[in-house]
């Protein structure tokens, strides 16, 4: 996976105002294939846990290739967010 310079900063000031460790990564079966979600949950006991960037990310151990994952920053109507592209 691969975090920007944009969602880096926009990830750590988050964690760090709320005092939050790390990032996890799932996935979902969905109507139109797989759905990602991005929390702040605890890494869970199967998952694979990354340190990317100083940010520590856990990604559901389902995922079996998170390569060409990208998490970035992005304007939307609620303000700046991050948003993950494959």
């Amino acid at each position: 996976m691969i975090i920007t310079n944009e969602a880096e900063l926009l990830l750590k000031e988050f964690l760090d105002a709320h005092g939050l460790e790390g990032i996890r990564l799932t996935v979902e079966a969905g109507d139109h294939g797989p759905q990602f979600s991005i929390t702040f949950d605890e890494p869970q006991e199967f998952d694979v846990i990354q340190k990317i960037r100083g940010i520590r990310v856990a990604v559901d151990a389902q995922l079996t290739d998170t390569d060409l994952l990208v998490l970035d920053a992005e304007e939307g109507p609620g303000g700046r967010g991050i948003v993950l592209r494959s």
